[in-house]
């Protein structure tokens, strides 16, 4: 049965016999006899074939065929076999004297620390005479040249992966041995490299191996990786870097995302910055204001910056007018209906205040006076209030309902087309 391995070396046999080489080849290979298969197409001058079967054998007989083939100038098929039976110094040699330039790139990959040292020079001159310094930046790690790898990759700005970073990394000394100095070096160029090549990431790792978390974080800050600049803060528990962190997170879009927030107050709590603390509180107060017109959260936030801006041991003299107006523009919207005259005594107030803008927004001020006027339909009054508006350049729009404008203004007779008309022509004008 020739469907066996026994049942194919026996008709194996029996053809080789009876002198049909070909058939016997092709039963012992597939018997799993490479050996007799070999020495069957070397009998009989099937050299074509040798290369395929003697690479399923044993290194002895690959190594045995490759020294024939190499004889027969069969140089390429010789090189393969050369270099899978373990011999790769000779298999180079081949190629260089055979001039075979492709099958020579390919063997240099697998090249060890073992091979010849003439050898591997003689094989980095010929990559770096054809320009091929990627391939001359392996050989030298392979060599453990790691400085003279460093400078190739330097001065030919060769790319830096992630596995050539690791192999150097392995060759140097360990962190408190002697020669840390040199250690230290090495991975500070390897880091400088990648942050030159954008491979931010393993700049990071490289810079924190070398014990610079400063640049470290310099490099994860260029690559915008939000996650990870706040994983490496949270590990590093280094104030400095803490701040840091809080201020990039604060180039994001902050006030739509809670846990960033959470994240600011967090980092710059720990770093104990107190005052870039308060400044954050501050901006959370004008975000509160400018975005959703929530004076009550803008109060609470500007009262959190006046904490840490005492515990930073600042002037507050500012900080307190500026609390003061907020409040008092609360506390009018909360009496807008019970106490009319502590009302409209706050709101005129707060307009004739310098820089109320400072602290609350003046549309929002009319606003409210000419919605409170609107409710007791005292239009002639609310019609005088919305002409101050335009008066000091503020745009209705975003405070006032269009639709109780027109109401206010056809009770008045005017027609509101012709006041934006007028407005945008003394706007033009001042241009």
């Amino acid at each position: 049965e020739h469907n066996s391995a026994p049942g194919a070396y026996y008709l194996a046999s029996q053809y080789e016999a009876l002198n049909q080489a070909k058939n016997a080849i092709r039963l012992f290979e597939k018997s799993g006899r490479f050996n007799h298969a070999v020495r069957l197409a070397r009998a009989n001058g099937m050299d074509g074939e040798l290369s395929k079967l003697a690479v399923q054998s044993t290194q002895r007989v690959m190594l045995d065929t490759a020294r024939y083939l190499e004889e027969k100038k069969m140089f390429e098929h010789a090189v393969n076999l050369y270099q899978k039976g373990g011999q790769s110094s000779k298999a180079l040699e081949i190629c260089f004297e055979a001039k075979l330039f492709d099958a020579l790139r390919a063997i240099a990959d697998d090249l060890g620390s073992d091979t010849d040292p003439a050898l591997l020079s003689k094989v980095g001159d010929f990559f770096m005479s054809h320009a091929q310094y990627d391939k001359a930046v392996n050989l030298y790690i392979t060599c453990q040249k790691v400085k003279e790898a460093m400078d190739l990759c330097e001065k030919h700005k060769v790319t830096m992966t992630e596995p050539m970073a690791e192999k150097i990394t392995d060759q140097l000394p360990e962190k408190d041995a002697s020669g840390s100095d040199f250690r230290i070096q090495i991975l500070k160029r390897i880091a400088d490299l990648c942050v030159q090549q954008q491979n931010y990431h393993l700049a990071t790792k490289k810079y924190t191996q070398a014990g610079m978390k400063d640049k470290a974080m310099d490099a994860l800050l260029k690559s915008g990786d939000t996650e990870k600049i706040i994983f490496f803060a949270g590990v590093l528990r280094s104030k400095e870097i803490y701040v840091r962190a809080a201020n990039y997170l604060q180039t994001l879009n902050w006030h739509t995302d809670p846990e960033i927030m959470k994240k600011i107050i967090d980092f710059y709590t720990k770093a104990k910055a107190y005052q870039q603390l308060a400044m954050f509180y501050d901006a959370c107060s004008q975000v509160e204001i400018d975005e959703y017109r929530d004076y009550e959260k803008a109060l609470g936030a500007l009262k959190e910056s006046k904490k840490y801006m005492l515990k930073a041991d600042k002037d507050t003299s500012e900080l307190d007018r500026r609390i003061n107006m907020v409040e008092e523009f609360v506390r009018a919207r909360s009496i807008a209906k019970s106490d009319t005259q502590e009302f409209l005594k706050i709101c005129y107030q707060l307009l004739d205040q310098p820089k109320v803008d400072a602290a609350v927004q003046v549309g929002d001020v009319f606003a409210l006076l000419i919605e409170f006027y609107y409710s007791e339909e005292n239009y002639e009054q609310a019609y005088q209030l919305i002409e101050k508006m335009r008066h000091r350049r503020i745009v209705l729009g975003p405070y006032l309902d269009q639709g109780m404008v027109d109401t206010i203004h056809r009770h008045m007779g005017i027609s509101t087309a012709t006041n934006d008309d007028s407005v945008e022509e003394s706007i033009d004008e001042d241009i």
